[in-house]
């Protein structure tokens, strides 16, 4: 039995439904699953790495966030950072440890695979920046918002960022201090959580950076 996806709605802010936080996973249950659901990933076709890119990019993300100023190290790091959520440390940790451990068949996959030149230079492009967003604590578990009602500010007399949108949500990551004045660092923001994604419209965080509490930041989430 394959239950079904969920159900887009016409005033969602995350691109579905707030009882499924997880993307292009459904839950499938058989005779051989011992009665438990198990996930299954479906729409590939409109993955990173197949796709290549994604014209939305610049309309939640930026590059800037990354040393390397790649796109798809910024969209993967964006992705895992959004498990940190939805999961508790033990299951974040466990998994990070399968994926580790399964590196080289990834890698052998895709070698193996019937792709032309660039399609396979794309793919490892995503395989690279996944395991490197993942193998090492210092890696995964980097700076993120952990302070409720933190909010952005475009300087540091506190004039607000967007401010219809509230505070930052918790979990959302953060870059190491750009600028410390006071109370108060100069951050890029990696809107992982989609919290001003389309058809919420708010350049000062997609570009960046912006002001925020020193305090508010922490790197251990979840505890």
């Amino acid at each position: 039995m394959i239950l079904p996806p969920p159900l887009m709605t016409p005033d969602d802010a995350y691109r579905c439904d707030a009882w499924h936080p997880l993307w292009n996973i459904v839950a499938g249950a058989g005779a051989g699953a011992g009665g438990r659901a198990r996930p299954l990933l479906y729409d590939f076709d409109v993955s990173g790495m197949v796709a290549g890119r994604h014209p939305w990019f610049t309309d939640v993300f930026s590059a800037e966030f990354v040393p390397s100023h790649s796109q798809v190290d910024a969209e993967v790091l964006a992705q895992v950072q959004r498990t940190r959520s939805l999961f508790t440390r033990s299951e974040l940790d466990a998994a990070r440890r399968e994926f580790v451990k399964r590196r080289p068949e990834a890698y052998q996959a895709l070698d193996s695979a019937v792709l032309d030149t660039a399609g396979k230079q794309k793919a490892r492009e995503y395989l690279d920046s996944f395991f490197k967003a993942i193998e090492s604590d210092d890696a995964f578990y980097r700076p993120v918002v952990v302070a409720a009602d933190t909010k952005p500010y475009a300087n540091t007399s506190r004039a607000p960022v967007c401010a219809s949108r509230g505070a930052i949500p918790i979990g959302t990551p953060v870059s190491e201090p750009l600028r410390t004045e006071g109370g108060l660092i100069q951050v890029t923001v990696l809107d992982a959580l989609w919290h001003w994604a389309p058809p919420v419209r708010c350049p000062e965080i997609h570009k960046g950076p912006v002001w925020i509490e020193a305090t508010a930041v922490g790197k251990d989430f979840p505890k």
